[in-house]
């Protein structure tokens, strides 16, 4: 299979305790008389990223993807980019996935030491975005995330308030559970209400209803046969005809949907391919370049880094599994307030029901939830709504680094 023509810069940061972060960039860049630039942020003779960057996104991926998918965002983007100017795209790989180092055994330094696996994955991904925006001298970020991805954008709004603008969008949001009973300690708010007593609707699907209240087994075995899967897929993607790839995508996409996806992936090859080298991170012949000196010839694809990859997408799913107490992430109390919450949503979306986005809207001051007509939820982020984009650019030009 031929390799798609990437939009976007692999990139990797050797720590001084010897891990590994390994992320994607892209510098967007609008002329006038030209298409958009996408530009590598490292090309900077002068070392000064944050002088020429004029806003800053964060990504944060749906469970099972990593940070190629930040490529997808900037295709669709990059056409319909409109700032006078550079706007940096950055996307961490969460510890254990295509490259980037385990979260265990992190020293929780600030964090709790006796915290559940989930926690400290969470805080690790957060705390390596930190190292990310330091070295680039980026003091502000906006955050954007896609569906599982929205636990941990949350998170970091909340563990890192100072590194965020205050505008957060979400595409086709995952959303976790409440469940009052879980043993946890729960404070009470000043108007002496439990910040654990919030009842979620019912909105997830039944197969995943299944999987939260233990149908399937333990969540950590649940966890582990699900990230073994998706650790996979790489492999599931070659073995299997293209033509029976997209067939099967587009079964879960609205009709309006399967005619944008035929006029985009007519033989269902491109999707294949996109969808091969994506999963591909960390385990194909594409190195990711050091940043700070460290030895940027090394391959990253090896037996330990294969177990790895595994790891990270077995706790992606255990995060998605968990409760908002779980995470100690309970929405209408932990997360500060933002300037804008935009949210978007499909009206056919049978993974997280629509109810369900109302609830987190919500939940959350100054949000503003969009319906999407028809969309389903791989369809509403694999195509990304226009006027989401059209936030993006509005985003961008308010706001500085």
């Amino acid at each position: 299979m031929t390799k798609p023509k990437s939009s976007i810069y692999s990139k990797a940061y050797h720590c001084p305790d010897g891990r590994d972060i390994h992320y994607a960039a892209a510098r967007l860049r609008r002329d006038p008389n030209s298409p958009t630039s996408i530009l590598d942020v490292d090309d900077d003779p002068d070392n000064a990223s944050s002088k020429i960057i004029g806003a800053c996104w964060i990504f944060f991926y749906p469970m099972g993807s990593n940070r190629r998918i930040l490529d997808a965002v900037i295709s669709r983007y990059a056409p319909q980019f409109e700032c006078d100017k550079d706007v940096l795209f950055l996307c961490v790989n969460r510890p254990g996935k295509g490259g980037t180092s385990s979260s265990s055994g992190v020293a929780a330094k600030q964090h709790e030491k006796t915290a559940p696996d989930e926690r400290q994955h969470i805080w690790t991904t957060c705390d390596d975005i930190v190292t990310i925006l330091d070295h680039y001298g980026i003091r502000k970020a906006s955050l954007l995330y896609m569906c599982a991805g929205s636990t941990f954008a949350y998170s970091f709004a909340n563990l890192h308030p100072d590194y965020t603008t205050g505008y957060i969008i979400g595409i086709a949001s995952w959303i976790l559970r409440s469940d009052p009973s879980s043993s946890i300690i729960c404070n009470n708010t000043e108007n002496g209400d439990s910040q654990c007593d919030i009842k979620t609707p019912q909105m997830h699907s039944l197969t995943h209803r299944m999987a939260m209240h233990g149908f399937f087994g333990p969540k950590c075995m649940v966890s582990s046969l699900a990230g073994g899967i998706v650790g996979s897929m790489s492999v599931i993607f070659s073995s299997v005809p293209p033509a029976w790839v997209g067939k099967g995508f587009k079964k879960e996409l609205s009709d309006d949907e399967r005619l944008m996806f035929d006029e985009l992936y007519p033989d269902g090859v491109g999707f294949v391919e996109m969808m091969k080298w994506m999963h591909d991170d960390g385990c194909d012949d594409e190195i990711s370049v050091f940043v700070n000196g460290y030895d940027n010839t090394c391959s990253i694809c090896n037996d330990a880094n294969r177990g790895n990859k595994k790891e990270g997408d077995a706790k992606d799913v255990a995060v998605c599994l968990s409760t908002q107490q779980d995470l100690g992430l309970i929405y209408k109390n932990t997360v500060p307030a933002q300037r804008q919450v935009l949210l978007w949503h499909g009206e056919s979306d049978k993974m997280i029901a629509m109810q369900g986005a109302g609830y987190l809207a919500s939940m959350l001051p100054n949000a503003t939830l969009t319906r999407v007509s028809r969309g389903t939820h791989q369809g509403t982020m694999f195509f990304f709504p226009d006027d989401a984009m059209e936030a993006l650019n509005r985003i961008s030009r308010d706001v500085s680094v």
